[in-house]
């Protein structure tokens, strides 16, 4: 059974890495000589940039596949697994804390070493190319502060879970189930409250115009918003966004003070617009309804897993499963082995879930058209942006299909001006 977690470890590497070049070579490809009708609407001079830069991103990806990948098999293959949950379970402490105790070896373990990829991207990839602004003092405090969310959020949900499967036995997955989607939800809610707050200065949007520009478009399409904050991205990157975030009251717009330096107001009431599109067609609640399920079956599944004997003998852990059961230290190398189980199936059900959500990215894009229709600046707004952020233009039908849940920019911009040419050819009312 071990050499079967072996192979889909070295699926999911060879899927993902095969994908992945692919990608970059059909980018220079369309990169060297781009479609006749985008040479002249694209800024070609930046091309050499954006193949440099999402080709130095790819090869830095690739090396942390390859260690990711080294490092699950050496914890598989080197006896860490058992040897780690009998210490643990040797602990004068609770099933509990014996369990949380192997979280957070196995957790450091995988933290220290995906920290050599992170500095290489933040000060290596990053700057190389002019986005990264991060001191060494922001990304330390951004570590730790990161550090102590993770245990301060994380702890008592992992607690309460391993309560679960200790008290209940094999249905603890229901609550368990009932237990996560309230600490989403808890999250959602608080993270623009106080979760965001801790890593960035939000203060209200200082252009008053525009301020209340993006209130009438709100009130227009009778979205209730909170409040407009601009956001000190630049302190890290100068990559721009902007994202809504919050419930009720809570429910604010964040534009990157980067994003105000790049757009004109139109461009940047055009992409609000679009993301009010996203709240107009209920596509936030949709996906939280799919979530909510998805995470149901995903608490099935790894009851199911949990209660089969050959796990714990793939890794080397029988005898302690038949002694004390799937409670404690032994439930989180379960479910630690599990996870390497599910993730290629994540590669797999990827492309549904991003097919679903390129659907809504074009359906947004054309409530934005409805609501604010100033198609040049929609356009414009989103071709700046990925100019900008040094983003795909060109990314292989493959790459679009299992990673990309945004339509490729060229795609959105063409289907733009098909429903502003269709709305066009339309008759009018007063013709009618």
């Amino acid at each position: 059974m071990l050499a079967i977690i072996i192979a889909l470890l070295i699926l999911d590497f060879a899927l993902t890495s095969a994908i992945s070049w692919l990608n970059l070579a059909y980018l220079k490809r369309r990169a060297a000589d781009p479609p006749p009708e985008w040479a002249a609407r694209l800024d070609t001079s930046r091309f050499p940039q954006m193949v440099a830069y999402r080709e130095a991103h790819t090869r830095l990806a690739q090396w942390a596949r390859l260690a990711d990948l080294i490092l699950l098999l050496v914890i598989l293959l080197s006896g860490l697994l058992p040897v780690l949950a009998r210490w643990a379970a040797g602990l004068p402490v609770g099933q509990i804390w014996q369990g949380l105790a192997v979280i957070a070896v196995l957790g450091a373990i995988q933290y220290a070493a995906g920290l050599p990829w992170e500095i290489l991207s933040d000060f290596g990839v990053e700057r190389k190319f002019g986005f990264s602004t991060i001191t060494w003092k922001t990304w330390l405090t951004d570590q730790v502060k990161s550090i102590l969310l993770t245990a301060v959020l994380g702890a008592p949900l992992v607690a309460g879970v391993l309560f679960l499967i200790g008290q209940l036995g094999g249905n603890w997955w229901l609550p368990a189930w009932g237990l996560v989607v309230l600490f989403q939800l808890f999250v959602a809610w608080i993270a623009p409250l106080v979760i965001f707050p801790l890593f960035n200065k939000f203060e209200p949007l200082k252009n008053e115009a525009l301020r209340d520009e993006v209130f009438a478009l709100a009130r227009k399409a009778n979205f209730p918003l909170g409040g407009v904050f601009q956001v000190n991205a630049s302190l890290r990157s100068t990559h721009s966004n902007a994202y809504f975030a919050g419930f009720g009251k809570s429910r604010r717009i964040a534009l990157f003070d980067t994003l105000l330096e790049q757009l004109s107001p139109a461009e940047i009431l055009a992409v609000l617009a679009h993301e009010i599109g996203h709240w107009k067609k209920k596509h936030i609640p949709k996906s939280l309804a799919a979530g909510v399920l998805l995470s149901g079956v995903g608490m099935a599944l790894l009851a199911w897993v949990l209660a089969l004997p050959w796990l714990y003998r793939a890794v080397g852990m029988e005898d302690l499963y038949r002694a004390v059961g799937p409670v404690g230290p032994v439930a989180v190398v379960g479910l630690y082995v599990a996870g390497m189980l599910f993730s290629p199936l994540g590669l797999l059900l990827g492309p549904v879930a991003n097919w679903i959500s390129r659907r809504r990215e074009y359906e947004a894009d054309a409530y934005s058209l409805e609501l604010y229709d100033h198609p040049a600046a929609l356009e414009e707004g989103l071709i700046r942006l990925s100019e900008k952020n040094l983003a795909n233009l060109f990314p292989h039908p493959l790459a679009v299909i299992f990673y990309h849940s945004h339509p490729p920019l060229l795609d959105r911009v063409e289907a733009i001006r098909r429903r502003v040419a269709a709305r066009a050819a339309a008759p009018s009312e007063d013709t009618l």
